[in-house]
């Protein structure tokens, strides 16, 4: 009966934590993709015993989400890296790489995001400054977990100190996965956008590559170096060409950023609220130059929103002091900036139609029906003009 329930439960009961999987005494549960490329479980009923783990570590339980969700006590900053060649090479303030590394100098191990060679995203362990390097910057895809969890729980059995940075669904995960606290576990939450699909990802490298007739190497979600704190990608070829492109221009980013990619759990999330997972929340601080005037010049360089969480959080971010910069602030401005530290977004209309027609027509023919086409203005104003405007006008 077990199997039955949860191998037809709803889509958006799944964040694809992979936490059932792992805590299964059976292997009785696979993972593998949708049509859509996201993935999910299923329950063998010839291996399942009906121990109910399964159902216990799922962080989309109601019985989970209030015993994961820290209470509301937190202290918030706007902070970065006083190191600004360090934090123009990060894609905000350079944060998670600030306490990562003090980390990785205490003997400590961290677990981040990285993108292996066919460009997909996944969650890894480092133990050095330069296996850190590669989990620096933003993922705009679905990161898979792989067996991360297993491998954390082994560190800290062996007593080691260990960072794990994910979004809140995947610190949720491995929290109820551990099914105890440990002291010498550090969590880092992201404030999620939402995560897309890895395949739908990978459609667009090739579109990108068919356009271009060259083979991409890397791909850069947010790069800086065209006018700063902008949202600019860039592709990296294999023959050592680059070229950078706006939000706007490159499809993948702006549906991204409209939400039309997201996985279905991510409309109805239960960790996009105040109230988070990790001991450290970390995010842009988008606005925050608007109530904060002291921000204003710092915005072309970026800089994190810092929520510190738990007693644990707080004395990880007051161990890098002398690394940081930091303005103390409130919650209520952070929620003013970013709708995911109040609710979940919204599901819009054009998510499911995209993913079909993709399936039903190619990735070629969504990109041409749904880019953006620049206003008259937008055609005419080089835009280079309207981010010196922009820049302008924050600092006003």
């Amino acid at each position: 009966m077990r199997e039955f329930i949860y191998n037809n439960k709803p889509k958006e009961l799944c964040y694809g934590c992979r936490a059932c999987e792992h805590i299964c005494p059976k292997e009785a549960i696979t993972i593998a993709p949708d049509h859509e490329g996201f993935i999910y479980p299923s329950i063998d009923p010839n291996k399942c015993i009906d121990c109910g783990l399964c159902e216990k570590v799922c962080p989309t339980q109601d019985a989970n989400k209030d015993k994961l969700l820290h209470a509301e006590k937190s202290k918030v900053y706007a902070a970065w890296n006083a190191d600004l060649a360090l934090r123009m090479r990060s894609t905000s303030g350079g944060m998670f790489y600030t306490l990562a590394s003090k980390f990785i100098e205490e003997g400590g191990v961290v677990y981040g995001t990285k993108m292996d060679e066919d460009l997909t995203a996944y969650q890894c362990r480092v133990t050095s400054m330069e296996e850190l390097a590669s989990l620096r910057g933003s993922k705009y895809m679905q990161s898979n977990t792989r067996d991360t969890f297993v491998m954390v729980k082994n560190d800290l059995t062996s007593g080691l100190k260990v960072l794990y940075s994910g979004t809140p669904c995947q610190i949720a995960g491995l929290r109820s996965f551990l099914r105890k606290d440990y002291p010498h576990l550090f969590t880092i939450d992201l404030v999620c956008h939402g995560t897309p699909s890895p395949a739908i990802f990978k459609q667009h490298i090739h579109y990108i590559e068919q356009c271009e007739r060259k083979t991409l190497k890397a791909f850069y979600f947010r790069d800086k170096k065209p006018s700063g704190w902008r949202a600019y990608v860039s592709y990296v070829f294999s023959n050592g060409g680059k070229k950078y492109n706006t939000t706007n221009n490159d499809f993948y980013a702006r549906a991204f950023y409209a939400s039309w990619l997201s996985r279905e759990s991510c409309f109805l999330c239960q960790y996009s609220q105040s109230r988070r997972a990790g001991d450290i929340t970390l995010s842009d601080f988008w606005g925050a130059e608007k109530t904060i005037k002291a921000l204003r010049i710092q915005r072309k360089h970026g800089y994190n929103l810092v929520v510190c969480n738990t007693e644990k959080g707080q004395n990880l971010f007051d161990s890098v002091s002398d690394r940081i910069e930091k303005i103390e602030t409130t919650m209520e401005i952070a929620k003013q900036g970013d709708v995911r530290l109040r609710h979940a977004e919204e599901k819009p209309s054009l998510r499911n139609r995209i993913y079909r027609e993709c399936e039903e027509k190619g990735y070629g023919y969504v990109v041409e029906k749904y880019k953006y086409r620049p206003s008259l203005f937008r055609r005419l104003v080089p835009l280079w003009v309207i981010n010196v405007v922009k820049e302008i006008k924050a600092k006003l």
